[in-house]
């Protein structure tokens, strides 16, 4: 028998739940690579971006990779690569304006990973970051620290990536696991961030789904993007919404506690198999990041992790995803 405590006053207060995470549940560390989900420049959005160094002794000159999957106009540019240099001292610490940063391109992930000269990565665990997305200064989207990943032997193995292998930093999870969704419709439009980690810029990502409603019962589903992704969580499968979980399921008919004509659920996923047009990669490193949308209220946060995978390599160009 399972007991909850949540304690919710109506709709307004579900809403409420579109303030800013403070820190990922499990607890991270301080890394040499950081992975900012999303970076947002379109007309009426504003990305604000940390990075800091917190190494009290250390200078680290840090790179900033862009990789855009929307142009200026919303035209596709293909995942194509923007890279920044910055200097933090010790104790340091950087926020910017993605647009001012980055002027070239809408929409994609970033990240930053500590170096010395023009193409040498280094050993420096001493970077946290954030990013923030607002909507025209007016409110605040969502707010999640960067994914973090500890270098190792940061030292390129002459491939001219960042391999998150075990060997130069460390690996990205083999399964994303989601603790909650809200049933879609209505007020709920929640959005997922999918991020393909293995193969690069010439492969699309077939991503698995266990969605499992509030009462232990489990469906399967399947979505396959190019590169980097957000899309509508009803665009992943229609499993996800309020009228296939209330009356399509044996759902328990006591949840959401307290409000129980809003249905939940939760979402566990992995990569199945990256192509490009002249290879497969089977179980390829994924990340994704669930952004929960209420009306104009948005929350997100890091998902909870389980595993390792040794796949990953930030960005690959060529199509067998080697280089």
């Amino acid at each position: 028998m399972r007991f909850q405590k949540i304690v919710l006053t109506g709709l307004t207060a579900i809403a409420s739940l579109g303030m800013v995470s403070e820190a990922f549940a499990g607890g991270r560390t301080a890394g040499s690579l950081l992975l900012y989900p999303e970076f947002d420049n379109r007309e009426g959005d504003v990305t604000v971006l940390t990075i800091t160094n917190v190494d009290d002794a250390v200078e680290v000159d840090v790179e900033f990779v862009y990789i855009g999957r929307f142009g200026t106009s919303e035209n596709e540019v293909n995942c194509a690569e923007f890279n920044r240099e910055e200097t933090l001292t010790p104790n340091d610490t950087l926020t910017l304006l993605t647009r001012a940063h980055n002027p070239q391109m809408e929409q994609g992930f970033v990240y930053a990973f500590a170096r010395e000269g023009v193409a040498n990565p280094i050993l420096h665990n001493g970077l946290i970051g954030n990013v923030l997305t607002i909507q025209g200064f007016d409110g605040i989207e969502y707010g999640i620290n960067a994914v973090s990943y500890m270098g190792i032997d940061p030292t390129d193995d002459g491939n001219g990536l960042r391999d998150l292998d075990g060997v130069e930093y460390e690996e990205s999870p083999a399964e994303i696991q989601i603790p909650r969704f809200f049933g879609q419709g209505g007020v709920f439009m929640s959005e997922l961030v999918l991020i393909g980690l293995s193969g690069g810029a010439q492969f699309n990502t077939t991503v698995d789904f266990l969605i499992y409603n509030d009462n232990e019962e489990v469906f399967s589903s399947e979505h396959t993007f190019y590169c980097w992704d957000r899309i509508p969580l009803t665009d992943v499968t229609q499993l996800v919404t309020n009228d296939f979980l209330a009356n399509s399921t044996n759902n328990d008919p006591n949840e959401l506690l307290g409000m129980p004509m809003i249905e939940t659920g939760w979402i566990r996923m992995w990569g199945a198999i990256a192509s490009s047009t002249s290879t497969d990669i089977a179980d390829p490193a994924i990340y994704a990041v669930l952004i929960e949308k209420i009306n104009e209220y948005g929350g997100a946060d890091l998902p909870f992790e389980a595993g390792a995978n040794a796949n990953g390599k930030l960005l690959a160009r060529s199509q067998d995803g080697t280089f």
